[in-house]
């Protein structure tokens, strides 16, 4: 929070630091060793009379923001989501959880609106750090999950005992309605995954449910094999429609060789 003129600004590869003064958010520096002076200084020289020797001190701080991408964060609903079966219009509450990789993309807009005069910010609760991520996101991802992935269901047209074939789908629909959030903050979501989307197993609708798909299931296995049956009997018909011909052309040769 102090520091003299010509002192060293060291700031390591995959970061970006931060210069903060009453609230605002000043001037940025990537990656490299910096001597402090007025000339490495521009905005905060325009607003502050900064002093010119070595020797004096001026106020500031200085945030150190991480710009690697910080994987497999876990997320998950704490409360089931309400869906409407299409097939049997019955209600019935799912959950999902799953991971997400995150990132910083505009240092300053994550300081000015999420940190800032406070003592920094990391996914989850650490010492020395105000604010948590976490904390801070969790809420927008329960609702976003819970606003469209009943939706996302509906408009893909998928099966509740097949959803597993479709996690990859449903990711990639909830990935694209979670970025807006994210981005206001400065934040972005490289990847999002659901890893599990959890199933009412003991609900007795569901139960139903699981029992006239098992129906429909053996439904179109009959049907199957009625026309595999069909098909292989007008096969038959006609092979034997067409040996009958066969046989009627040579008697006919025959008949017309001998006279």
């Amino acid at each position: 929070e102090d520091f003299n003129m010509g002192s060293q600004l060291i700031v390591h590869e995959s970061q970006e630091a931060i210069f903060f003064r009453d609230g605002q958010a000043l001037d940025l520096f990537g990656p490299g060793r910096y001597t402090l002076d007025v000339q490495q200084l521009p905005i905060l020289e325009k607003l502050y009379e900064l002093p010119t020797d070595t020797e004096a001190t001026f106020h500031s701080e200085v945030y150190f923001i991480n710009k690697t991408i910080q994987m497999a964060l876990k997320w998950g609903t704490p409360d089931k989501v309400r869906f409407i079966d299409p097939l049997t219009s019955t209600p019935l509450e799912i959950g999902a959880s799953g991971e997400l990789n995150l990132q910083v993309q505009n240092a300053r807009k994550l300081l000015v609106k999420l940190v800032g005069t406070q003592h920094g910010i990391a996914w989850s609760d650490q010492d020395k750090f105000t604010k948590s991520v976490q904390d801070a996101f969790r809420p927008l991802i329960v609702n976003v999950v819970k606003t469209n992935l009943p939706a996302i269901i509906n408009a893909l047209q998928i099966d509740l005992l097949e959803i597993d074939q479709h996690i990859s789908e449903i990711s990639v629909a909830l990935h694209e309605k979670l970025l807006p959030g994210f981005e206001e903050y400065g934040l972005t979501i490289p990847q999002f995954y659901v890893t599990h989307i959890v199933l009412p197993e003991n609900d007795p609708n569901f139960k139903r449910i699981r029992e006239l798909h098992t129906i429909i299931l053996q439904t179109r296995v009959y049907q199957a094999e009625a026309t595999v049956k069909t098909a292989q009997a007008e096969s038959e018909a006609a092979y034997r429609s067409a040996q009958e011909r066969s046989q009627a052309i040579i008697a006919a040769a025959q008949r017309a060789a001998e006279l």
